[in-house]
């Protein structure tokens, strides 16, 4: 985790006058970097003694609290400057210039408590409900810091511990995508680098075929990862090297790999387009897509590969049935939102016999916007699909009328208690999609689902001007903006569902030991899919009849 010492010379925040007040901070800065954290204890009680308002000494000591019970393990000084700040956190953020930090060193104590209680158990955080877990709050004020007006280190730091949320909970591809935002704004960023690696090489161990070029990725990240590290990082990365040195000695680490990048081209503009609307969004299939350093990156691959059943066992094939449904339905509502962007495509004649009454609020209604609100429905929908793959997957026994994403975790929705074949798991795949399900019931992305309960069950008004937004009520970017935001979070759940499958199945093999033989895979070939060929009888109805031509003749 990255603390607030590193950014306390670097981020433009309010500054107070108070000679006294900068040298014990510089002084604090400096012990901080030696490790002499007792030191900075007694500084804190000394910042605690100025004559200066109570929120002003609470934002300064607080964040030291929070580095220094990190750097030590120790919760209870932790818990004092999580407490201090809290108290204080109204008046902070009224402070021009200091509620980003705020949020952001109040993010840092959820995270380093819950860091903390994760190494004594680390399965004891699985499923945890959102008032159980610190994490929940971590990732809340990490993205509610993101959302002001911050400089780049600021944002890189804040990313890399939303990333490392996101990690924990078993969303790896969110984690990966939080390291890449960090990297883009500080492509020299040790600790984005070293958490990307670390990454890398948890989410290697669940893509079959590309597991040694992700190993090698990883290696090369972790031994790049050195400026701006915590001491404590350092550690942690240095044993993923050598963990990687001991375990795979086959692959070539001292080679850094090279990619030859995209280059797949279409056979049209449309198809063009798509593929690059595709790959800039993140919104194909595959374990490779968020990379995109080589042609693995393209396509809709993801798929289960094989299963493990008992003889004349139907299971395998009815539950690729359902993922080709779910795919099915994610490629048609991606095909949906793309069209709805595509310029060179005119679909004006789709209103033109269409009457439409002019209710003179300058609410817009085209087939462009109701492609784009029909493509937020499609993707939404799929979650309640996963649902039902899970509930036959682990024999869940939730009747078919009331399996959906939100209710299918709960033994007692009220008491929030979670089925024991969930809990049983202990998969943190599938622990990375009951914490989606939580973020769109009562999270950051609750709108979301207020979105797609007034498309689905009343109305929303897309308007060419508004200057106050609402889950009923938006601009056209807006619900483009969100219905991307969506894709990428449907297309994350079918991931981690793939994932989970992947190791449930490893286990299985496990358990049997050799004494059973898997269900491979078997994919329909192209040329079955495309678009059949006309029947003779249909054909036949195209002609004149033949009795015809000789009247005519």
């Amino acid at each position: 985790m990255i603390s607030n010492r590193q950014l306390r010379k670097q981020e433009d925040v309010f500054v107070l006058e108070n000679v006294e007040l900068n040298k014990l901070l510089e002084a604090a800065n400096i012990e901080l970097g030696k490790g002499n954290y007792r030191k900075v204890r007694k500084i804190v009680n000394q910042i605690k003694a100025l004559d200066l308002p109570l929120h002003i000494i609470a934002y300064f000591s607080s964040g030291l609290l929070i580095d220094v019970g990190g750097a030590l393990g120790d919760i209870n000084t932790i818990q004092e400057g999580k407490t201090l700040l809290e108290n204080n956190f109204e008046r902070i953020c009224g402070v021009k210039g200091l509620a980003p930090t705020a949020h952001y060193n109040l993010g840092n104590a959820f995270l380093e408590i819950f860091s903390l209680e994760y190494q004594k158990n680390q399965n004891d955080f699985l499923f945890k409900t959102a008032t159980a877990c610190q994490l929940d709050q971590a990732k809340f004020h990490f993205r509610k810091a993101l959302e002001f007006k911050i400089n780049n280190q600021l944002a890189a730091n804040i990313l890399v511990n939303l990333g490392n949320c996101y990690d924990y909970l078993g969303r790896v591809v969110e984690a990966l995508e939080c390291y890449d935002k960090a990297l883009n704004l500080k492509p020299d960023f040790g600790m984005a680098l070293g958490n990307k690696g670390k990454a890398l090489l948890y989410y290697a161990d669940l893509c079959g075929e590309h597991q040694g070029t992700y190993i090698l990725e990883a290696y090369s990240l972790l031994k790049s990862a050195k400026r701006g590290v915590t001491p404590e990082a350092a550690v942690g990365f240095l044993d993923c090297i050598k963990l990687i040195e001991q375990r795979d000695q086959s692959l070539p680490l001292n080679k850094p790999p090279k990619y030859p990048g995209s280059s797949i081209k279409g056979k049209s503009k449309f198809e063009q387009y798509l593929i690059d609307f595709c790959s800039q969004n993140n919104l194909y299939l595959n374990v490779c897509n968020f990379c995109k350093k080589c042609n693995a990156a393209i396509g809709d691959t993801a798929t289960i590969k094989s299963m493990i059943v008992p003889a004349k066992d139907n299971s395998y094939l009815v539950l690729s049935s359902y993922l080709n449904e779910i795919k099915q339905d994610y490629v048609i509502a991606r095909l949906l939102i793309v069209l709805s962007r595509y310029p060179e495509i005119n679909l004006d004649f789709f209103d033109k016999y269409v009457t439409i009454i002019n209710t003179l609020d300058s609410s817009l209604n085209n087939v462009y916007v109701q492609l784009t609100k029909t493509s937020f429905k499609e993707f939404y929908d799929i979650l309640d699909k996963i649902a039902f793959f899970i509930n036959d997957y682990l024999k869940l026994g939730i009747r078919e009328n009331d399996i959906n994403f939100s209710s299918m975790w709960y033994q007692d929705r009220t008491r929030k208690e979670i089925k024991q074949k969930v809990l049983q798991t202990r998969s943190a795949s599938l622990n990375a999609l009951y914490d989606i399900h939580k973020d769109l019931d009562y999270g950051t992305w609750r709108t979301k689902k207020e979105i797609r309960n007034a498309l689905t069950h009343r109305f929303v008004k897309i308007k060419i001007c508004t200057e106050k937004e609402s889950d009923r009520i938006m601009s056209e970017e807006t619900l483009v903006k969100q219905t991307l935001e969506l894709a990428k979070i449907v297309r994350n759940s079918i991931i981690y569902l793939l994932q989970f499958v992947h190791v449930e199945e490893i286990k299985k093999s496990a358990k049997f030991q050799g004494l059973t033989l898997p269900i491979l895979a078997s994919p329909i070939p192209y040329q079955l899919k495309r678009r059949r060929k006309k029947s003779r009888k249909r054909a036949l109805h195209t002609q004149k009849p033949k009795t015809e031509k000789k009247q005519a003749n």
